[in-house]
This record gives C-alpha cells, sequence and structure tokens, in this order.
C-alpha cells in the first residue's frame, strides 16, 4: 500500500517549512532536521533509495561515492578502518579508538568491528567531513559517518529484495511496516542476509576457500507518538557474521621475494605456479565471528518553545578472527583476535524553537564501554608463542552548547563549546610469552585527562540557492594504551591526546533553475600529537605521538539533472597532507606524506531514466571511483622494507540496468561491481620478523541479477 493522502499533507508541509524541492535531503547533522545545502558542514549525503541503485551493501563502499573518504581493511569489511581528509590511525589494535566516530541513529558506536555496517532498510547515511566535536563527540577529529535507518511510518506497507549473482551469491533483503494503534503507534520489523562462496581461492587440498559473504541482521522498531508533541522511537538491532577469515596477499621481501622460512607465498609449493591475486596455499583454516545486539530508545517532547531530547542505548558485541599471517604453507605466522564488547550511553539535550534571532542546542553526555581481550600470535611453527590478555573500561563525560546568531537573514554567525572527561582503566594487563625474560608481568594502568572542543564560525546566504560559510574547528581524540604490547612492559604505554584546528571555508550553490548544484569546499588543518603506532613488527609496536602533520585540500561535489531523463553527479578531492615533524626509529621523517591520504580522489556517476511504456520505465546506472597512489606507513619510500606499504593508483567501475513496473512496484535488474577486477590491496602490513608484506585484495569482478517488490 502507499502513502495515505494524511501522510503525503503532512510531508508536503514539512518540506514547504523548509523550503524544499524534489530531491533535497533532509540531514540532521546539526541536531536538527536541514536541508543539506543549508548546513555550513561538507556532507556527502546518500539516500536510501540511492544506495540500492549504487548498489552499497556495507560502510566500506561510502568512499565510492564521497570525496577525500578512504576506507582500508585487513580483516574483512566487518572492521574497515576510515580516512577522512588524510586523518587516519595506523592501529588496528581492538582497543584502538578511530578519528572517524561512527553513529547509528545518533547512537556512537566505538568496536571497531561493528563499524562495518550493513546497509539495509536505510533512510540516508550522512558522511560529514570535517571536525565534529562540538555535537559529536570527541571521536570526530576527521569527521563522521552517520546511518540512519528508516523510522516506522503509520500506514501498512513493505518491501522483499533480492540478489543472484556468481560465486554464488545470494542476498535478501526486506522490510514489513504496520500500525498497532492508527497514529499513535506503529512498528516496522526489517531484515538483511547474505551468503557467496569464497573469493580467494585455498590451493591446499582440503583447505577452505577463504574470504566468502555469511551474514545476518535484522532490525525491529517501534514508534509512539500523542497529541501532546511527545515521540518515542525504540530499535533492537540483532547482526550476525560468521564467514571464512580472510585470505590475506602476502609477498615476502627477501631475496626472490622469500620470507623467514625461505618459501615465496605468492608461488603454489606442489606445482610451481604464480598464484593469482586471489589465491593463496593456506595451511590454516580460519573463521571470522561477529555478533552484535543493540537497543536504543529516543525519546522528545516538544513543549513549544525548546524540545527535550533523550537518547539511551546499549550495545554487546563480540569479535573473533583466526588470521593465516603468513599466507603460505608454512606455518609461520598465525594471529588470533578475540575480543568481548559492551557500550552504554546517555545523550539529553534541549533545543530551542524561538521565532528570533538566536537557538541554541545544550546537552549532557554520558558514554561507557567495556573491552575483554585476548590477543595471541604464533611465529616460526610455535618457537614464538604470546598470550596478551587486558579487561578495559572507558569513562567518559561531556556538556555540549551549540548556537545561531542571526543578524539579518542573510547573516548568521553560530559557535558551539563542548568539554569532555573521560577515565580509561585497563585492568589485568598481562602478555605471556615462551622465550624467558619476555612479557608483560600483570598490571594495570589508569588515565584521566578533561579537553575542550568546538567550532565559531559565519554562513552567508547571497540568496535561496547560494550559502557560503567559514569556520574554525577544534577536534581532539582522548589519549590511550597501546593494546598492541606484547614483548616488553616499555611498550605498554600511554599515547596523549591528538588536536586538529581546522580552516575551512566552503560554496553551496544549486543554480540553473535548480538543476544544478555545485558544493565547493577548501581546509587547512594543523595536527598536533597524532596518536600513531611505530609498527617494527606485530610484535614489537610502540604508540607515540606524531609531532605535528599540515593538511590542505579542496573538495567539489557536482549534481546537474542534464534533462528530465539524464542526471550526472560527480565528486573530487585533492589532498596535500604531510608531517612537518616526525622521527620514528631515530629516522627523519619531515616532509612525507600522511598515510592513507591519496593526493586525487574522484568519483562519478551517470543515470538515465526513460519511460518504455504506461506501466515500464527503464534505467541505467554507472558510476566510477579513482584513488592515487597511498602510502600506509609514515616511512612512505624512505626505508625499506616499510618502502613496500605504498598501493598504486586504481580505478573501479560498477552499473545497473533496470526495469520498473507499475510506478517502481516491482522491479528487475542486472548489476556489476568492480568490473575492471581492480586487485589493488586494500590495506598492508609490514612485518619485520617474519620478513613479510600481508595485504587485503578487494571483492573480485561480481555480477548477477536483482528484484524488488513493494507492497
Amino acid at each position: 500500500m502507499g502513502v495515505t493522502a494524511a501522510q503525503a499533507q503532512q510531508q508536503a508541509a514539512d518540506s514547504a517549512s523548509l523550503g524544499l524541492m524534489p530531491g533535497d535531503i533532509i540531514v540532521t547533522a546539526q541536531k536538527r532536521s536541514e536541508n543539506v545545502q543549508d548546513v555550513p558542514i561538507a556532507i556527502t549525503a546518500v539516500s536510501g533509495s540511492s544506495l540500492g541503485t549504487l548498489q552499497m551493501r556495507s560502510g566500506t563502499e561510502l568512499a565510492r561515492q564521497t570525496p577525500n573518504l578512504s576506507v582500508s581493511v585487513l580483516g574483512n569489511e566487518d572492521q574497515p578502518k576510515f580516512s577522512v581528509r588524510g586523518i587516519s590511525q595506523s592501529a588496528f589494535d581492538l582497543n584502538a579508538s578511530s578519528p572517524t566516530g561512527i553513529f547509528y541513529d545518533e547512537v556512537f558506536v566505538r568496536a571497531s568491528f561493528l563499524g562495518g555496517a550493513q546497509l539495509y532498510d536505510m533512510d540516508r547515511v550522512e558522511v560529514l567531513r570535517g571536525p565534529q566535536g562540538t555535537l559529536f563527540g570527541k571521536e570526530t577529529v576527521g569527521g563522521a559517518v552517520s546511518y540512519v535507518t528508516r523510522a516506522p511510518e503509520f500506514d501498512t506497507s513493505g518491501y522483499l529484495s533480492g540478489e543472484y549473482g556468481n560465486y554464488n551469491y545470494v542476498a535478501l533483503q526486506g522490510a514489513a511496516n504496520t500500525q498497532i494503534i492508527d497514529d499513535k503507534l506503529a512498528v516496522r520489523f526489517s531484515f538483511n542476509t547474505n551468503q557467496s562462496d569464497g573469493f580467494v581461492k585455498n590451493l591446499r587440498p582440503g583447505g577452505r576457500d577463504k574470504s566468502n559473504l555469511d551474514k545476518t541482521a535484522f532490525r525491529v522498531t517501534m514508534k509512539y507518538k500523542d497529541d501532546a508533541g511527545f515521540e518515542a522511537t525504540l530499535r533492537y538491532s540483532y547482526t550476525r557474521s560468521s564467514p571464512e577469515a580472510v585470505g590475506t596477499n602476502v609477498t615476502g621481501y627477501l631475496p626472490g621475494n622469500t620470507n623467514a622460512f625461505g618459501f615465496d607465498p605468492r608461488i603454489d609449493p606442489v606445482t610451481g605456479r604464480r598464484l593469482g591475486a586471489r589465491e593463496g596455499y593456506y595451511d590454516r583454516d580460519g573463521q571470522i565471528r561477529v555478533r552484535g545486539d543493540g537497543i536504543s530508545l529516543t525519546m522528545k517532547k516538544d513543549l513549544g518553545s525548546v524540545a527535550l531530547t533523550s537518547i539511551s542505548s546499549y550495545l554487546k558485541g563480540y569479535f573473533l578472527n583466526e588470521v593465516d599471517g603468513d599466507g603460505s604453507a608454512a606455518n609461520l605466522l598465525a594471529l588470533d583476535f578475540r575480543a568481548k564488547t559492551k557500550e552504554y550511553s546517555q545523550d539529553l539535550r534541549l533545543t530551542t524553537q524561538f521565532d528570533g534571532p538566536f537557538n541554541v542546542i545544550a546537552g549532557l553526555y554520558y558514554f561507557r564501554d567495556t573491552l575483554d581481550n585476548l590477543f595471541n600470535v604464533s611465529q616460526f611453527d610455535g618457537a614464538f608463542n604470546a598470550r596478551q590478555t587486558y579487561f578495559q573500561t572507558r569513562t567518559s563525560y561531556a556538556g555540549y552548547i551549540d548556537g545561531t546568531y542571526e543578524f539579518s537573514p542573510e547573516l548568521s554567525a553560530y559557535a558551539g563549546f563542548r568539554m569532555t572527561h573521560d577515565k580509561t582503566t585497563m585492568a589485568d594487563f598481562q602478555s605471556i610469552v615462551n622465550i624467558p625474560g619476555l612479557g608483560i608481568p600483570l598490571t594495570t594502568q589508569v588515565y584521566k585527562e578533561t579537553q575542550p572542543s568546538g567550532r565559531v564560525g559565519l554562513r552567508y546566504k547571497f540568496s535561496r540557492d547560494v550559502m557560503a560559510y567559514a569556520q574554525f574547528a577544534r577536534g581532539y581524540r582522548s589519549g590511550g594504551f597501546n593494546g598492541g604490547a606484547v614483548v616488553f612492559p616499555g611498550d605498554l604505554n600511554i599515547a596523549k591526546p591528538e588536536f586538529l584546528d581546522a580552516y575551512e571555508a566552503g560554496l553551496k550553490t544549486r543554480l540553473f533553475d535548480r538543476r544544478l548544484t555545485l558544493n565547493l569546499s577548501a581546509f587547512h588543518y594543523i595536527f598536533k600529537d597524532q596518536q600513531f603506532i611505530n609498527s617494527v613488527s606485530i610484535i614489537n609496536q610502540a604508540l607515540v605521538n606524531a609531532g605535528r602533520s599540515r593538511i590542505n585540500g579542496l573538495e567539489a561535489e557536482i549534481t546537474a539533472a542534464i534533462t528530465p531523463q539524464i542526471r550526472l553527479s560527480a565528486g573530487m578531492g585533492l589532498l596535500d597532507a604531510k608531517y612537518n615533524t616526525l622521527t620514528l626509529t631515530g629516522v627523519d621523517l619531515a616532509g612525507n606524506r600522511l598515510i592513507e591520504a591519496p593526493r586525487f580522489t574522484m568519483n562519478l556517476a551517470a543515470d538515465y531514466t526513460v519511460p518504455l511504456s504506461s506501466a515500464v520505465e527503464l534505467t541505467l546506472h554507472g558510476d566510477m571511483v579513482h584513488k592515487s597512489k597511498q602510502f600506509f606507513t609514515a616511512y612512505n619510500d624512505k626505508v625499506f622494507p616499510f618502502s613496500l606499504g605504498v598501493t598504486p593508483a586504481f580505478q573501479e567501475y560498477n552499473a545497473r540496468a533496470g526495469l520498473a513496473f507499475e510506478e517502481d512496484r516491482y522491479n528487475l535488474g542486472l548489476w556489476g561491481k568492480n568490473l575492471s577486477n581492480n586487485t589493488t590491496l586494500a590495506g598492508v602490513g609490514i612485518e619485520t620478523n617474519t620478513m613479510l608484506r600481508f595485504g587485503t585484495v578487494p571483492y573480485p569482478r561480481r555480477y548477477g541479477i536483482d528484484f524488488q517488490v513493494k507492497f
């Protein structure tokens, strides 16, 4: 069933109140519902319908349509590592905090292994570039990725969609929505599941192929509203991922591309044949297990001139990753990661809705998470074994205020301030090594800090369709413990907080009777005390602060309705990101480029829609992404073997052709992803004990059919 007449009238009224036109996207980047073109933040907003057209199925794919966003993985897509405008982290330790915040329906998710969202039944995704510390919190130095799921509607409706492709890929998604009490209580159930064969072939007889898909998730959402301005939304989410371990792509860096055991991991030891990028002879079968269960309650009360909002959440997660680190027939390097986490948060805020020139948002925030960690590493066929355990607790309190004052209909000023207090306890840390004299005895350490963040800026509206802004923002990421300490007690150190001073100017325009949208931004960053893993090897790494860096950049996003049938979009990012002061292991690296900061990124997309009859419509879509060369170590190309931590420029191409019937009630399509069969590594690490460079290859060329039925 479709939208009711009353709902259509209400949606039209809401759109009119915000000055919206068809195709405009509403975002909540400033904790208010606003047209994305009116928000003084560089935002890429992708609607739920566009996610389907683009065949985006996980958060790792957002970089396909976002300038200056890179996503790397050294596991599978359940554990992505985001880099926004060159602001990244070098650690994959499970206690590491990302400088890019991940949010689901305004709930912060800290655990890295729960950050690779399964994109199903989404309203939109917002990628906010630049520090967002005032309203989103301390771990948004680079920016924030905000996933907004579809809320229940007061009707009866739903859909079912499915896909089938090569590698025996099968996926189903769906949602069902209904009212329990007319115009007061509604419920929505949505689900997602996908499976496939392994994308990386294991040539060892009896060995299981690796890097497959095996995911299941569902979400239940209930929404209540009354006639007195009160609204409550209760969400429960369930996610499971159970694939085989990732098939690492590993190269030895001794003469003849051999590792410390004298094997070339890229040679089949039986036939002598050189292996393809997605082949391996893995001596170890492993598995990945991800479990997540979360519940959140959002309550809002409209009191007229002010509104109160409360967001409460609880999240429980489990992670297991068993890795064949040497990627060969030799038992040279094996890694096991296991963690249990619990996260609690409470956000309580007041939002004014005054008719006058001044409005403000003020709130209090609490967050607490625990991490029960186990890490096992074995090298040289068990000659070296280590077992690291700890229990980490992090607690955070914050108060914040953000206000806007309109001097005139054209000119407004905005400013925000947040003060955050953090306490981290690393309890019962211990690393037991089978070599006398090595390891870390049982110890407990505590770290506390209180730090500010905020922003100040001006916005000027030249007209209804042209807006410019200029601002300064300060972001910070709290200090932390080195979760990678294994061998030496001195490695269990504490890094200081990192700070980013960000200067940015932007222009958002809608031109030619709103057929062209052109958004531009330019920024200058001063990055101080960047937290950095100085990794000599997997078992010998220190957490340090990387002196000082500077980042200059430009971004452009364009959307053009060439004709009613043809729509083009493009994004471009330029980065000049370098370390001003950085010394690692006695080597001066000043002038080197920042890690995971490609100088040039570009994305293009084209859509063509044409009616074939009164009931049938043809849609054609194509998109591509280009990223230039990037480094995964701060040594760049100066010091061997770390100079191997570089990947070349690459392109990926994707396409879909679809037929829509009866005003899009039924849909059939053909799709293809990574049509260029790109094999550029999506993440790189250097291991000096076993003489290896290891990485993860992206999913191969895939193609298939899809369908959707709406009811």
